[in-house]
């Protein structure tokens, strides 16, 4: 009975040990940060006129919302005061973007027309670009015309 006694009361001061021992605590401070910068995730459709007859550009040719050129952004709110600018295009000549055909390396001249941008919000917010190209004197030789420019969104 003694050793029973005897082990209860060894137990009971190892749980009070233990129980001593938990109750001194130390804390830290820890921050949680973070830097919101200025950034934006664009879109852009490309700018597709069909499949015209060679005769329709004797007269100047504008897209329209249909054929592309829908530019899609998303940024930052609070960033600096946006706006849109365009490359030359890959065969750039004579002060003008223009399409080269793909097998007859002939050219069809064109103009972007560039929105203005509104201000970021922080949600996704689209403006429409359109192409003309103007009234041909010589009409161009059947074929398909291609170009590529770089669109820069500037904030």
């Amino acid at each position: 009975m003694r050793k029973l006694i005897g082990a209860a009361a060894l137990a009971a001061a190892s749980v009070a040990f233990a129980s001593s021992a938990a109750a001194n605590t130390s804390t830290a401070n820890m921050n949680v940060s973070i830097t919101i910068t200025s950034g934006c995730v664009v879109s852009v459709t490309n700018i597709n006129f069909g499949s015209v007859p060679s005769t329709t550009l004797a007269a100047a040719l504008t897209s329209t919302t249909p054929q592309g050129g829908l530019f899609t952004y998303t940024c930052s709110p609070g960033s600096a005061a946006p706006s849109i600018a365009a490359g030359h295009g890959l065969n750039y000549a004579a002060s003008s973007n223009q399409m080269k055909g793909s097998t007859t390396s002939n050219l069809i001249p064109y103009a972007l027309n560039l929105p203005s941008i509104t201000a970021f919000t922080g949600v996704a917010q689209t403006a429409q670009i359109t192409a003309t190209i103007p009234a041909q004197t010589t009409l161009p030789t059947v074929d398909a015309y291609t170009d590529t420019v770089v669109l820069t969104l500037s904030y």
